[in-house]
C-alpha cells in the first residue's frame, strides 16, 4: 500500500466513525481496523487521536480553501458570487455527514479547544477572501459586507446540516445571489 494511501484510508475512516459514533466514543483500534491498516501505522501517521482529529480538519480546511478560491473574482464580480455559490452548495451537499461531525465539535467544549485554532484561520481566511471580492466589486464597507454574507452561509449550513430535515438549500443559496448580485458599488 503506497503510504498517501494507507494516510487517506486512516483519514475517511477516522471521519466516518467519528460522525456516526462521536470523538470519544471511536478508538484508533477501531479506525484502524476499518481502514483495514494496522494500529501501529495509524500511530505512525497520527501521534494521537487529537492529532487525527486535527489533521481531518486541516483536510476540511484545504477543501474549503478551494471553494473559497472563486471568490477572488478574475471577471465579473457577479460570476464569481454565482461560480462561489455553485461551489458552496455542491460542498455542503456532498460533506454533509462530515461537516454535521465538525459542527458538532463547537459543542463540545474540550473539543472545541483543540480544534478552534485552526477553524479560526479558516474563518479569517474566509473572511479576507470575501472582503477582497466586495472590495474588488466597488462594495461600500467591504468588511461589514462580507460579515453579514459569511453570516448568512453560515446560518444557511447551520439549517441545513442539523435543524430542518428538507431544508431549502438551493433555493436559499439563489436567495442569497439575488441578496448581494446588486450591492451598490
Amino acid at each position: 500500500m503506497r503510504p498517501q494511501r494507507g494516510k487517506d484510508k486512516i483519514l475517511q475512516a477516522a471521519v466516518k466513525l467519528f460522525a456516526e459514533n462521536g470523538f470519544h466514543s471511536t478508538s484508533v483500534s477501531r479506525i484502524a481496523e476499518a481502514a483495514g491498516v494496522s494500529k501501529g501505522l495509524a500511530y505512525n501517521y497520527f501521534k494521537s487521536k487529537n492529532a487525527l482529529l486535527l489533521a481531518i480538519i486541516d483536510q476540511a480546511n484545504e477543501k474549503i480553501f478551494g471553494v473559497a478560491g472563486s471568490l477572488s473574482p478574475q471577471g465579473e464580480y457577479q460570476q464569481a458570487l454565482r461560480d462561489f455559490l455553485d461551489q458552496y452548495h455542491l460542498a455542503l451537499k456532498t460533506n454533509k455527514n462530515y461537516l454535521s461531525f465538525q459542527l458538532s465539535l463547537l459543542f463540545q467544549p474540550d473539543l472545541k479547544k483543540i480544534v478552534q485554532a485552526p477553524l479560526q484561520r479558516r474563518a479569517a481566511r474566509l473572511l479576507s477572501l470575501t472582503e477582497e471580492m466586495f472590495r474588488d466589486a466597488g462594495i461600500p464597507d467591504p468588511n461589514l459586507a462580507a460579515r453579514r454574507f459569511i453570516t448568512e452561509l453560515d446560518g444557511i449550513a447551520l439549517h441545513y446540516l442539523s435543524v430542518f430535515k428538507d431544508f431549502p438549500l438551493e433555493e436559499m443559496l439563489q436567495q442569497v445571489f439575488r441578496n448581494y448580485k446588486d450591492l451598490p458599488g
